[in-house]
């Protein structure tokens, strides 16, 4: 009567060992790179930031947009306000002990290492489902390879990727549960819903995990019902929970194909809610009449998404201008294809697709043997969908990289276990744990990469340094031309307004901005007066300047890169890095 006892009491050991050591491996990373600092943040986590400072400044709740990026009328941003709810909590939490702007640091601080708790968790409980103690605890070794520096874990790291994989981690572990407890695929729908109201991108995902459900229960039936019942109404119940907290009802029938919104809600509620009467009225009838009713509920979503938002059916970045999918999209690094000519590339792709590949290999194999068979169908699904994904974009791979975890955990486990017949396996475990780690696939790549000269010039890769914003904040308040990834600090630290940012409903600040930086001077002297642009921002280090420098060489950027003086620049300050604050004569 005791040996399970002592056996989940080991497990939880384990798994709270697991999460303390990630947690902590988090914070001295953190530490250790700096990132305590309040000017570590990369562009889009300091936009985040931003986001937060305006709604603690009085900004509605419903209300996202940012007034102060881009043309005027500002942009209304995609990003949803129900991902800045920790740091608030946080923050409201050290507001009590600390000042107010330092209590808002401290929060971002905090929550992103903390955040990989719910990771930890799906992890825990995937791996308990998969079996035993063996499996548990590869699956932890394996997955502390992957975040003990994860970068979407690290201090800072506010926008929504440490939920959006924490959350579909979670979906998964539960959609896993080999008895299909309603409870279990209750929190799969509620954690799936929950990422649908945070982020676009997952969507693909999220579709993968709802057709896994709903064809499970079509070819199961009765073994299926409650749970089916149990994930479809907690899919579309938590779906419109969060469409009303996060929509403000004037909005409540605008569609956007990037957001949460009316076309997203609508397809969850007939989906799930139309998944679970399914499961509640044909659990017993025949399987051809199961699929016939998964059908018209598929037909069903499909003709309202056609009728509601057809344009949702295209890539939202398809209708960008074409400079701006040319000289800014493509120049992204996260959005391009993984086969796309940039610098090291042959050197990642290793690390980011290897044990993808290697998780899908095995899962078909397990598959074939019938071991954990549902498990890793659903699996093998979120893999090749992955793998497919990281082929257009690269910033994909942290979602396969998660997704490789349990059926790796549960391979090397069973090898570490042994034969049936009791006989062990000898040390293939090890080459199986190697197989699954992603650094022994990025090591061939670090030995590759070329050494850079000793006399090379080391550039900065950061724009608008505290001097220079000082300065700026200093002077009338005004519109400010300068590479996207300053926009989020001149909003942070200054009045001014930001023409452009790494934002693709900005597409108009984008596309000015853009004109601007590759006309000749004359030319970008008119388009920054008829823009209503009062001050540039130029960093010759940067490589956005230094791109478009060398593909315009006669235009603004490739002259100001030249050192080229024009009479319609003002300088009103510099610094040793080369950046200069111009004023732009009217």
């Amino acid at each position: 009567m005791d040996r399970p006892a002592k056996t989940g009491m080991a497990d939880l050991a384990i798994a709270l060992g697991f999460g303390l050591v990630i947690v902590t491996s988090l914070f001295v990373v953190s530490a250790v790179s700096g990132l305590f600092s309040a000017g570590a943040m990369d562009a889009d986590n300091a936009m985040r930031l931003v986001e937060i400072q305006d709604y603690l400044g009085g900004q509605n709740w419903f209300d996202v947009s940012q007034a102060r990026l881009g043309p005027d009328g500002g942009t209304a941003m995609h990003w949803s306000r129900l991902v800045d709810l920790p740091v608030l909590a946080l923050s409201s939490l050290l507001d009590v002990f600390l000042p107010s702007e330092a209590a808002l640091h401290w929060a971002t601080v905090i929550w992103p290492p903390i955040s990989v708790v719910l990771l930890v968790g799906a992890l825990v409980t995937g791996a308990r489902f998969l079996g035993g103690r063996e499996t548990l605890v590869f699956t932890c070794i394996i997955a502390a390879t992957i975040l003990f520096r994860h970068q979407n874990f690290l201090s800072g790291s506010i926008d929504h990727h440490n939920l959006q994989l924490g959350l579909l981690a979670l979906a998964l572990a539960f959609s896993i549960d080999p008895q299909r407890r309603a409870i279990s695929l209750a929190i799969a729908g509620a954690a799936l819903a929950s990422s649908v109201a945070i982020g676009a991108e997952v969507y693909p995902f999220v579709a993968v995990i709802c057709a896994f459900h709903a064809l499970d229960w079509a070819l199961a039936g009765r073994a299926a019902q409650r749970g089916a019942m149990a994930f479809g109404l907690s899919f579309a119940t938590m779906t419109s929970v969060f469409f009303a907290a996060s929509v403000a009802p004037a909005n409540y029938a605008a569609v956007y194909c990037d957001a949460l919104s009316l076309v997203t809600a609508s397809a969850a509620l007939l989906g799930g809610a139309g998944l679970a009467l399914a499961a509640a009225s044909l659990s017993n009838a025949s399987r051809p009449w199961r699929l016939a009713g998964l059908g018209m509920i598929g037909l069903g979503c499909g003709l309202l998404l056609t009728w509601q938002a057809p344009q949702c059916l295209a890539n939202p970045l398809d209708g960008l201008p074409s400079i701006v999918r040319t000289l800014w999209l493509e120049k992204v690094d996260e959005a391009r294809p993984l086969f796309a000519a940039r610098r090291g590339a042959w050197q990642e792709i290793p690390f980011m697709v290897g044990i993808s590949l290697v998780a899908a290999i095995v899962s078909i194999f397990q598959i074939e043997l019938g071991i954990n068979r549902r498990a890793h169908i659903l699996f093998l699904l979120l893999l090749v969908l992955g793998l497919v994904l990281t082929l257009q974009q690269v910033r994909f791979y942290a979602f396969g990289h998660i997704f490789a975890i349990l059926p790796l955990g549960a391979w090397v486990g069973g090898l570490f276990t042994g034969k049936p017949d009791g006989s062990k396996r000898g040390v293939g475990y090890i080459l199986a744990l190697a197989a699954s780690v992603p650094l022994v696939w990025g090591a061939p790549g670090m030995f590759l990469k070329p050494i850079p000269a000793s006399n090379a010039p080391v550039t900065a890769a950061t724009c608008a340094s505290t001097d220079i914003l000082s300065a700026l904040d200093a002077q009338p308040e005004g519109l400010v031309l300068s590479v996207a990834d300053a926009a989020p600090d001149i909003l942070r630290y200054t009045r001014h307004r930001a023409l452009h940012g790494h934002y693709h409903r900005n597409a108009a600040g984008i596309e000015m901005a853009l004109r601007i930086f590759i006309s000749t001077p004359a030319e970008a002297a008119d388009l920054m007066r008829a823009d209503g642009v009062d001050y540039l921002l130029v960093c010759p280090s940067h490589g956005e300047m230094q791109m478009l420098a060398k593909a315009h060489p006669e235009g603004l950027a490739g002259r100001l890169e030249a050192g080229d003086r024009m009479d319609f620049l003002t300088r009103v300050a510099g610094n040793d890095a080369g950046e200069t604050l111009y004023a732009v004569a009217r």
